[in-house]
């Protein structure tokens, strides 16, 4: 993602998207969206560097994994649509890769915190900030 800083002035991440700030990204961008055009390019291409090591836990980031979307739904900024896709496919994911997990990724921990998020979601205590209390 690259943003000209003057189409962010005034702008900030959401800090109720801690540690890792799952979807932050479309958050931000439908921020500034809001302001003006988007632009999209085939031509450019990103690389992500990510490592291994150093990534939020499995049972937060499988919290994450829904409290993030629901929350970043009712803002407004995250198209329910996309929302829902997102939140099958993570959890899918996590199911059957927790039967037979990678060795770099803990399945089994965002399993439980997708549960975890659910249980929440039903008893109308969702928060994305719970994960700093996990």
């Amino acid at each position: 993602m690259a943003i000209r800083l003057s189409a962010a002035t005034g702008l900030r991440f959401d800090e109720a998207l801690p540690l890792y700030g799952w979807q932050e990204d479309i958050d931000f961008t439908t921020q500034i969206g809001r302001r003006g055009r988007l632009v999209s390019s085939a031509s450019i291409t990103g690389v992500h560097m990510g490592v291994k090591s150093g990534r939020t836990p499995g049972k937060k980031l499988g919290y994450s994994q829904i409290a993030n979307i629901v929350y970043l739904k009712r803002k407004g900024t995250m198209q329910p649509r996309l929302g829902e896709r997102l939140m099958t496919a993570n959890v899918i994911a996590n199911l059957v890769r927790s039967l037979w997990p990678e060795a770099h990724v803990d399945r089994r921990g965002r399993l439980w915190g997708n549960v975890l998020a659910f249980a929440d979601l039903t008893r109308g205590k969702l928060d994305p900030r719970k994960i700093e209390r996990m």
